[in-house]
């Protein structure tokens, strides 16, 4: 994507609060969503994105929802790895509450089907 295009959209994007269908879409850059739910006195983005570069991964895209009741914040994080649950480990050691995460099928579907093909094959030895 060309950089005139990329800010286009982002212009778009900050104009028009997207629907349901394009939030959920994943560029070809960003591979996993985690959406944590983080009181608002503990919200710290230096803190996440410090979690996040120690497991050797990047933020693409960040976005942020205050919830109604005005106590916490609902911070979603689009990055670009496909293997984050060494991530995942590293946010509940931090106490941060991991609500919903994805990863792109692929790379780590087939590896764990490859590592249970091999116990299989050893358990009928």
């Amino acid at each position: 994507m060309e950089s005139k295009e990329f800010i286009k959209k982002q212009i778009k994007s900050y104009g028009t609060s997207p629907n349901a269908d394009e939030y959920l879409a994943l560029a070809e850059y960003e591979y996993s969503l985690i959406i944590l739910d983080v009181p608002i006195k503990d919200y710290t983005l230096s803190e996440i994105a410090r979690l996040v570069e120690d497991n050797n991964a990047r933020i693409m895209r960040v976005e942020v929802l205050p919830l109604k009741d005005g106590m916490s914040l609902l911070v979603s994080l689009k990055m670009d790895i496909t293997d984050i649950s060494a991530l995942l480990r590293s946010f509940e050691r931090y106490s941060y509450d991991v609500i919903y995460y994805f990863m792109k099928e692929g790379e780590l579907n087939e590896r764990y089907e490859d590592r249970l093909d091999e116990l299989m094959h050893y358990l009928d030895m």
